[in-house]
């Protein structure tokens, strides 16, 4: 039986085994972390709670870029810019075979799938012995409209129409913002695909009446360190993400985007914030995908078939924010150092004592000693 060694931690950073990110949507700066009135729990409590990253930026527009770069490296390409919605399609098998840009990894041509060589840290992270999650609000709600026969990993057909672009009552699952599907490497496995990206569930635990696998939600992963991925990635369907105003898959209309956002942090926060496992050895980063604007930081440079991935003057995302919560921050901390989706993975990876993938290697600004407490 062979051993997988577990990377050793950087010197400076602190035992970290528990990362949590949930990603929210389409909201700048200035109208989330600026104007607390709009989101009090997240812009005041929250914030009084952790470290807010006053200049942390996405990388593109709109919102696939901005997720795949968070768990690849990969920069934006036309096809992803544009979130795949001309359909689900491989990269040409001529891009698949040309060199990469330089040593970095990064994928050439434009696609929505990547080839199985491209890496994810996900990958990294399974290959060193670590355990991951991806929960997807609604995921399976609707398992026709999602890809899937049952419950879990659900996407469309490699080079076929994605029929889950825009909610639909009952169901605000959408492909685009599960990046995890948009690599081979993932979705090849089926039974692999399926036990790691799964529904959200409810707080209770119940699953889709689809899972026929006997998946299990965040809620119940929670509840022991031994059940709780050492990397959970949760997206909240597209009411509850802030991307739709008014949502066709919302029963009861909220007041804006921005309640809609402080109804789901309010209810899975405590929950996350409570858990054995985050009290341990915890991290969660809570951050949007794209401001307004095309402003950049952190030496990001445009994608290898994008001159400008910003959606006009260059590369960038425009201004987000993020806030850390974990036991090894200091409540209040404000960090004005900037950061961008790549400084996530890059962050992400020298924690769990990893290379760094693709772009994650362009960014100067890290999660290190500045924002963590050690000693």
């Amino acid at each position: 039986m062979s051993v997988v060694a577990t990377p050793t931690i950087p010197v400076g950073l602190p035992s970290i085994r528990h990362v949590f990110v949930i990603m929210l949507e389409n909201e700048g700066y200035g109208s989330t972390f600026g104007d607390p009135a709009n989101d009090p729990y997240l812009a005041r409590t929250l914030v009084r709670r952790g470290a807010l990253l006053e200049n942390y930026y996405g990388v593109g527009h709109n919102s696939l870029d901005n997720y795949i770069a968070m768990i690849s490296g990969q920069p934006p390409n036309p096809s992803t810019q544009g979130d795949c919605t001309s359909g689900f399609d491989a990269f040409p098998s001529s891009s698949r075979s040309t060199t990469w840009r330089g040593a970095t990894g990064v994928q050439q041509g434009t696609g929505c799938v990547y080839p199985a060589r491209v890496g994810t840290l996900v990958g990294q992270l399974a290959a060193h012995g670590f355990t991951w999650k991806a929960y997807m609000q609604d995921m399976g709600n609707d398992p026709h409209r999602d890809g899937a026969p049952d419950s879990a990993c659900g996407h469309p057909s490699v080079n076929g129409p994605d029929p889950a672009i825009n909610a639909v009552a009952g169901d605000g699952y959408v492909t685009r913002h599960d990046p995890f599907v948009y690599f081979h490497s993932i979705i090849d496995n089926a039974a692999n695909c399926r036990s790691h990206v799964v529904p959200l569930g409810t707080t209770s635990g119940t699953m889709p009446k689809s899972d026929t696998i006997g998946a299990t939600g965040l809620a119940q992963d929670l509840r022991s360190v031994a059940t709780t991925p050492n990397f959970s990635f949760i997206s909240p369907n597209v009411c509850q993400d802030g991307h739709d105003y008014p949502c066709a898959n919302q029963r009861t209309p909220g007041s804006s985007a921005l309640a809609d956002i402080e109804g789901f942090l309010k209810v899975w926060v405590p929950r996350i914030t409570s858990s054995p496992a985050f009290k341990a050895d915890g991290l969660l980063e809570i951050t949007f995908d794209e401001g307004s604007g095309s402003t950049s930081c952190c030496g990001e440079v445009p994608g290898p078939t994008n001159s400008a991935p910003g959606g006009g003057g260059g590369p960038g995302g425009g201004r987000v924010g993020a806030v850390l919560l974990s036991p090894f921050i200091r409540p209040g901390e404000v960090v004005t150092r900037a950061f961008n989706h790549y400084s996530t993975l890059a962050s992400i990876e020298d924690l769990f004592g990893l290379p760094r993938l693709a772009d994650a290697q362009t960014v100067r600004g890290t999660f290190d000693r500045g924002v963590f407490r050690t000693g």
